[in-house]
């Protein structure tokens, strides 16, 4: 017997085998890091089939990004208001994100500067993580340079910038354990401003 079709209804299989790979690459994100989100881990312990787990992520750049996006979703645009204003919501954003999982923000943000994995990796590993990194990049620092854009001098180094602002954020987490609250976000972006005004 056939299973039939109504056109326009998804069929719900795929919603289950998706729920499951991703399911399985966030667990393993979580547990290891970048290096045990494999189509083999995955597949074995999502139980799904790797053809069906390609029907879904054409490769394993996009089901690792995928996997960042569902422990850390990415950062919404500040949206309008003074520089000021717009920078102090962003970084309230990311210290927020970084409460949840500490861990797995700072991987985040070290593979937008390009300090994933130990050195030397492989050439296919190191192309999984240039398209990691770009996607990152696109994802979750495009609304810092968005904003730095309006804070920033000419020629400023807008990584460097942005590491000011969150590398306080992700010590606080990781090593000091001590909250970044409004207040603290607050301190944090007014001396980054001050800094760029003189």
């Amino acid at each position: 017997m056939t299973t039939q079709q109504t056109p326009g209804r998804r069929d719900p299989r795929l919603d289950r085998s998706r729920s499951a790979i991703l399911s399985a690459a966030v667990e393993l994100l979580a547990e290891g890091g970048v290096r045990q989100v494999t189509i083999e881990a995955v597949t074995a312990r999502s139980g799904v089939a790797r053809s069906t787990l390609y029907r879904h992520f054409p490769n394993s750049t996009e089901l690792l990004a995928a996997a960042f996006q569902e422990l850390i979703p990415p950062l919404r645009p500040p949206g309008s208001g003074s520089p000021r204003q717009r920078l102090l919501r962003l970084v309230l954003a990311q210290a927020e994100q970084i409460e949840r999982a500490p861990a797995l923000a700072a991987l985040v943000w070290m593979a937008t500067i390009g300090l994933s994995g130990p050195p030397g990796p492989d050439d296919g590993e190191r192309s999984r993580l240039t398209a990691l990194r770009e996607h990152v990049v696109d994802t979750y620092r495009r609304p810092f340079d968005a904003v730095l854009a309006d804070c920033l001098p000419g020629g400023a180094d807008a990584d460097f910038a942005a590491s000011r602002l969150v590398g306080p954020l992700l010590f606080n987490a990781l090593i000091t354990r001590r909250p970044s609250d409004e207040p603290f976000c607050a301190r944090l972006v007014d001396d980054f401003l001050a800094t760029q005004a003189s």
